[in-house]
Parts: structure tokens; C-alpha cells; sequence
């Protein structure tokens, strides 16, 4: 009885090791061809197996680069989750997250151009990756906020308007086209400064 089941999961793992080794060829790919010239067919040769074979897993090449980008951005999903969970003050949560943000996007621009340009063609195109992981900061974000209200550093009636307005008013720190437009600016100056203006709205009950 145990049989049929050991051989499901051998295939199950068999598919995930399959997946991963495409995910793997097509971020090396981006990485040295850039986003135009990856194509499914390339991907599947330097995997050694057919083109068919990665359509079993991605129904086209927006789906294998919306796939590599996902896994991206669910590092930097974590790396703010992180800091949302800190023993530390809202405050002080609410400033590293803004930073790290700003900061893990312009260091993937500066030392990964190529994913940092699929991840640009990608929100060019409005797939629904880049909106999850919109929702998913959004999200992390109100946390922080729910967590300052609790702690009474915060007064804030409309916590998704609070979130959303942060999210809106650092735009410029986090969105991979104008972080591109400011790479030589001090930018991180700037998000400070921004961050600390945010600071004295989220205590004084504006929102």
C-alpha cells in the first residue's frame, strides 16, 4: 500500500528539482543575456531537455521571468517581515523598513542590472506579481502601524490609508524605474527625510 505513495512523492520532488533547475537557467540567463534575449528555447537547452518540458511547468517565457522575479521579491518580503517583527519601537521599525526597501532595490539595480531590467519590464507590463507583491508590503506595513497604535506612538483612524499614504509618499524609493531616474542622487538623504515628515503626521492623528 505504501508503494504508490512513495512513488508519488519521488515524482513530486522529481517536478519541484525540475522547476527549480529552470528558475535557476533562466535567472543565469538574464543575468547574461538580459531579459529580450532569454527565450524558452534557450532556457531549455542549457537545461538539457526539450522546449515542451519547461512548458510543462510555464505556460510561456512572462511566466518563467514572472517566476524568477517572485523569488526575488519574496527575499525582500522576508527581509521587511523581519524587521516588522523586531523588538524595537514602531518608530524605528517604520524607519528601517523604508530604508532597507530603498536600500535592497538600488543595491539590486547597482550589482544585478539584468534582473533589476526584468523586474522593470515586468511592472512595465502590470503583471499580477508585481500587484501581489504590492499587497504583500502594504501588508507589512500595517503591521508596523497596528503595532505603533497599540504602543501608543501613533494616533491613526484609517490604518490601509496610512499604509497606502507611506507607501505612496516613499514612491520614489522603492518603484525600480525612479530609483533608476535618481541613482546618482543621495537618495537615502532624501528617504530620511521623507520617513521622518511621515513620522510627525502618523503621531498627531492626521490620518
Amino acid at each position: 500500500m505504501a508503494k504508490p505513495l512513495i512513488l508519488t512523492l519521488e515524482a513530486e520532488q522529481t517536478s519541484q528539482a525540475t522547476r527549480e533547475l529552470i528558475l535557476a537557467t533562466a535567472e543565469s540567463h538574464l543575468r547574461r543575456y538580459g531579459y529580450a534575449r532569454t527565450t524558452v528555447s534557450e532556457i531549455a537547452r542549457a537545461c538539457g531537455m526539450s522546449h515542451a518540458n519547461v512548458y510543462r511547468f510555464f505556460k510561456d517565457k512572462a511566466a518563467v521571468i514572472d517566476a524568477v522575479t517572485e523569488q526575488w521579491l519574496s527575499g525582500v518580503e522576508q527581509a521587511l517581515q523581519t524587521i516588522a517583527q523586531q523588538p524595537t519601537t514602531a518608530t524605528d521599525r517604520l524607519t528601517a523598513y523604508v530604508l532597507e526597501l530603498h536600500r535592497i532595490k538600488r543595491a539590486k539595480l547597482l550589482d544585478d542590472r539584468e534582473l533589476f531590467e526584468a523586474f522593470s519590464a515586468i511592472l512595465l507590463k502590470d503583471r499580477i506579481v508585481v500587484e501581489h507583491h504590492l499587497q504583500r508590503l502594504h501588508s507589512i506595513l500595517k503591521q508596523i502601524l497596528a503595532d505603533g497604535v497599540q504602543l501608543q506612538e501613533f494616533q491613526i483612524a484609517d490604518l490601509d490609508r496610512a499604509a497606502g499614504a507611506i507607501q505612496d509618499a516613499t514612491l520614489k524609493f522603492h518603484h525600480p524605474l525612479m530609483i533608476a531616474e535618481a541613482i546618482n542622487q543621495a537618495t537615502e538623504e532624501q528617504a530620511s527625510t521623507v520617513i521622518q515628515l511621515l513620522l510627525v503626521a502618523l503621531k498627531s492623528g492626521c490620518i
